[in-house]
């Protein structure tokens, strides 16, 4: 047997385990679109929503099954305009075509060379393009144009990966590299000074990529033995920047985003202090950079100092980001340390987490951090946590824990999702659900709407039970009837806010009514009559106006006001007026 079957077998047996441990109930061809993606993107520390965000597969997909949009190696989500305010230093288009098949095509490059330059020209016609291409593919190129337009004036550097993953034992045959390159010289004609690279993941760079895992040791070179303290454990120290550096980067240079937890998204650019730290770092050369500067924090699980190193499980730096961002680019940009040194403070709190989540919200208290981010110490929270984990969900009220220690991926439970999912099905505003940013559904107007301690907290595990049934359904339903726009995003929540009339027959059900639901009620009869009025509803509004499509519809509070009327209406329901 050759090494190469070795591979492809190894591959399978990778696949079939993390397939069975995290989407049982998941396709292999679906759950592989998800596997290529988690490691062609592993760098970026993507959580789950943000993965799934990006995958497209399904009917009229242009033979693309998954597309992200990252500017400054941050995820693009809806909320677009929270990445185009800033000034930004790079635009990067990643672009999934994932096959289960054991070797590479010439047709998968094929069809992307005929689709991409037009979904990807400005000038594009989005009314006829929906007409084959499916919805949520369209809106996540719009994405990419959208960004690309409003950061002209920043001159960001523009590159497109393309992700060709198989379970080929071999390598490409020259005549899919061929048609590959000439893929790449079209893309690379998107915008002036874009670059474009075709990335080919086989079995063996799967197999290989796949058991990197979560780097959880690492270590920092320091100058001096380090000050430790009388009380507790903790470390002060200086690093010189050049080893600061080394620290907070992978193998391959790029900036080891799970050092940062949530709060990495939020590097706030070119404001005024960014820019000091940056002029610091650039010009005061005689004067060390520690005296300018407040240092980084950092907690870990265990330290110990090994010769002139600290090694430490788990480290996260809780307060420091804008600071190591600026370093970073420093060194990005051919910056050089001159002996200079940055001020790292190392803390192991005790391990009932009390201390560490008073230390990142103490930290973290200077600096302007998005709705939500610092919401993990909050009793609800940490309540929500210990109940959904009794009923099999696994809530990450830090970001990625669950996702990183290989839990099921519908059985982990993001913050942003369980806002969603209950504003669809409790607060009865389905269209918010799929039109809110993250920002939007964490602050503080709308988080206190969903999240507090006057809800029982068993309506939690409702709503998720509810969603996770429709989401059943519409997988199996979806197989032999199309839905509108490709996609279940703009089913799920208007079925869940239906559910909430069908199952209490009351229009207007209040919290006590909805705990009173028997799940086993929501049946597949039921399902699938409420999902034809939606169709029925689509469509009546789709011809009202052939100028907005089915994501403007789904995310338009008259259309939710028409779905209730509509239900309201419907005999067979029974729902008391």
């Amino acid at each position: 047997m050759t090494s190469n079957n070795n591979d492809q077998r190894l591959l399978d047996r990778i696949l079939e385990d993390k397939r069975s441990r995290l989407a049982p109930n998941q396709k292999l061809d679906s759950f592989f679109n998800y596997f290529s993606a988690s490691i062609a993107l592993q760098e970026l520390d993507l959580d789950v929503d943000e993965l799934r965000d990006g995958i497209v597969d399904g009917a009229h997909d242009c033979g693309i099954d998954g597309i992200w949009v990252l500017v400054d190696d941050r995820y693009v989500s809806a909320d677009i305009d929270r990445h185009t305010t800033l000034r930004a230093k790079k635009i990067e288009l990643v672009i999934l075509q994932a096959k289960t098949s054991a070797g590479y095509q010439e047709t998968a490059f094929e069809k992307l060379h005929f689709h991409l330059p037009i979904l990807l020209d400005m000038d594009r016609n989005v009314a006829e393009l929906a007409q084959s291409t499916n919805a949520k593919l369209l809106e996540r190129t719009g994405r990419f144009l959208h960004v690309l337009e409003a950061l002209a004036s920043s001159f960001p550097d523009v590159s497109i990966r393309v992700v060709y993953a198989t379970r080929s034992a071999e390598q490409p045959h020259p005549n899919v590299q061929a048609k590959g390159n000439r893929l790449k010289w079209e893309l690379e004609k998107v915008s002036s000074g874009t670059k474009c690279e075709i990335e080919y993941l086989g079995a063996r760079e799967l197999r290989e990529m796949s058991g990197r895992g979560v780097v959880v040791v690492s270590e920092l070179t320091f100058v001096d033995t380090p000050m430790s303290t009388s009380l507790g454990e903790g470390y002060v120290c200086l690093s010189r920047l050049d080893e600061y550096y080394r620290f907070i980067t992978s193998p391959n240079f790029a900036l080891r985003l799970e050092l940062f937890e949530s709060n990495v998204r939020d590097y706030a650019g070119r404001t005024a202090v960014n820019t000091a730290i940056g002029t610091t770092l650039r010009s005061s050369y005689r004067d060390d950079f520690w005296w300018f500067n407040n240092g980084v924090t950092i907690v870990a699980e265990e330290v110990r100092i090994a010769g002139k190193k600290i090694v430490m499980k788990d480290p996260q730096i809780v307060n420091g980001l804008q600071t190591s961002h600026e370093v970073y680019n420093y060194f990005q940009e051919s910056g050089q340390d001159h002996d200079r040194s940055i001020l790292v403070r190392i803390l192991v709190p005790p391990t009932s987490g009390r201390s560490r989540d008073s230390i990142i919200r103490a930290t973290n208290s200077q600096t302007e951090l998005p709705p939500g981010a610092l919401r993990a110490t909050e009793q609800i929270q940490k309540d929500l946590e210990e109940s959904l984990q009794r009923d099999g969900y696994y809530y990450e009220r830090r970001a990625n824990y669950y996702k990183n220690l290989g839990f099921p991926l519908d059985q982990v439970v993001s913050m942003s999702r369980l806002a969603r999912e209950f504003t669809a099905f409790v607060l009865g505003e389905p269209h918010a659900a799929l039109s809110s940013s993250d920002d939007d559904l964490l602050d503080d107007s709308h988080y206190y709407k969903v999240f507090s301690t006057d809800h029982d907290l068993d309506l939690y595990r409702l709503v998720l039970d509810i969603h996770f049934r429709i989401g059943e359904f519409l997988a199996t339903y979806a197989e032999d009837n199309p839905l509108l726009g490709d996609t279940a995003e703009n089913w799920r929540y208007h079925l869940a806010y239906l559910a909430s009339f069908t199952l209490t027959r009351l229009r207007r059900p209040n919290e006590r009514d909805l705990m009173n639901i028997n799940l086993e009620h929501l049946s597949d009869a039921l399902l699938e009559e409420m999902t034809k009025l939606l169709d029925k509803e689509y469509k009546a509004s789709l011809r009202g106006s052939r100028t907005e499509g089915i994501d403007r519809i789904a995310r338009n509070p008259i259309f939710t006001n028409k779905i209730r009327q509509a239900a309201v209406s419907t005999r067979r329901f029974n729902i008391v007026r």
